[in-house]
């Protein structure tokens, strides 16, 4: 409704400015005859776009980090993993997109801590690393496993990633200043803050004195720090670890957040944790990706490795310095975890599945791309990926 009202608002200013430019013009001492034409004709307007795609939990079982080690080691007598090529697939889609988000779902707390399984996660920094390698710039770091090896695990995870400054990970800092300390960057003229949350840590606290290891979803903190960027960049973005596992619909509490965060401005949620697929759907004006399910896992079930990719469009329209947003090309797929015994991972796009990675894909696609947009919303396309 906000955003509406400025459009309006901006008609009509342009309205009034033609009808008393009109005036001004047509009262010289010439021989031209003016119009709204002629005047809207002059108006300076700017057209800016930024490109959007995301996936979901990177969610790195034992299995999986077995399936990239290397006959190598580091200089501190540690193996080497490579994870490049379970990604091939991913690299070439995500690559045309300006900002490629995904969630970091296990932790990467240091090798010296002992990598780890299930429940008590800990990754090894090569995922990372293969990952940034394959162009993703967004990350969001705040899970239930953030706290999975304590405040020096969560420590490490922060400074792996905090120093990076090409990449712009959220939910886990190094300091209070640095949690608090607004980011806001700018590409292809559009200005854009992340923002990121997790609902729950598995039951484990985090150290007191610490809270800036993750961000532990409180309202009042959320509303805070909303307000603190909101006037000062186009576009706003909320990735958010919420939900129940397992479940293809979204919980009354995510319908809840999502329309507390779209009420204080936000533009663009990014949801995940519940490792299965969820809906995209607009909340008010607010583009809402309730779950983008598990990008990678070594879990069973065709539901838990059946991931969405989501991508979109933001629109900047500028007229005589007067800003509109609008999220536009909305679309989702579906992409799936390839492995036999728990080795040779490839995350593969079902288009370019055959019945020798999945026996009956083609019905199974069909089956789950009705999660993405249950409400047939025309704004939304599902199936983007097509094989070449």
């Amino acid at each position: 409704m906000k955003k509406s009202f400025v459009i309006v608002l901006v008609i009509l200013l342009i309205f009034i400015i033609c009808i008393e430019s009109t005036l001004l013009l047509n009262n010289k001492q010439d021989d031209k005859v003016y119009s709204c034409a002629n005047v809207i004709s002059n108006l300076k307007v700017e057209d800016y776009k930024l490109s959007l795609i995301a996936v979901g939990d990177a969610l790195i079982h034992r299995g999986i980090y077995y399936d990239a080690a290397t006959n190598q080691t580091d200089d501190s007598g540690y193996t080497k993993y490579d994870f490049t090529d379970m990604f091939s697939y991913i690299r070439d889609i995500i690559k045309p997109y300006d900002l490629k988000f995904y969630n970091q779902e296990t932790i990467i707390g240091g090798k010296n801590l002992g990598l780890s399984n299930y429940p008590l996660f800990n990754s090894p920094d090569e995922i990372g690393l293969n990952l940034i390698d394959a162009g993703f710039n967004l990350v969001n770091l705040a899970t239930n496993h953030s706290i999975d090896k304590g405040k020096e695990g969560a420590t490490y995870s922060a400074n792996f990633w905090q120093s990076k400054n090409e990449i712009y990970a959220v939910g886990s800092y190094r300091s209070f200043d640095e949690r608090n300390k607004v980011r806001i960057e700018e590409k292809n003229g559009i200005k854009y803050s992340l923002l990121g949350y997790t609902t729950h840590t598995n039951g484990l606290k985090v150290p007191s004195g610490y809270e800036y290891l993750v961000n532990v979803y409180n309202p009042d903190q959320v509303k805070k720090d909303i307000e603190d960027v909101r006037s000062k960049v186009d576009v706003l973005i909320v990735s958010m670890h919420w939900g129940e596992e397992y479940t293809n619909t979204p919980t009354n509490e995510q319908r809840q957040i999502a329309e507390y965060l779209s009420n204080l401005g936000v533009d663009i949620i990014i949801g995940h944790h519940p490792h299965v697929v969820e809906s995209i759907e607009y909340v008010n004006n607010t583009l809402v990706i309730y779950s983008l399910g598990n990008f990678i896992s070594a879990q069973d079930g065709i539901n838990k490795r059946t991931g969405l990719i989501a991508a979109l469009t933001i629109n900047k329209h500028v007229v005589e310095g007067k800003s509109t947003i609008s999220i536009t090309d909305v679309k989702g797929d579906l992409i799936w975890t390839h492995q036999v015994g728990y080795k040779n991972f490839k995350v593969i796009p079902y288009a370019y599945l055959t019945d020798d990675n999945l026996k009956n894909h083609d019905s199974i696609y069909e089956q789950y791309k009705k999660y993405i947009n249950p409400k047939n919303d025309s704004r939304i396309q599902v199936g983007f990926i097509t094989k070449e």
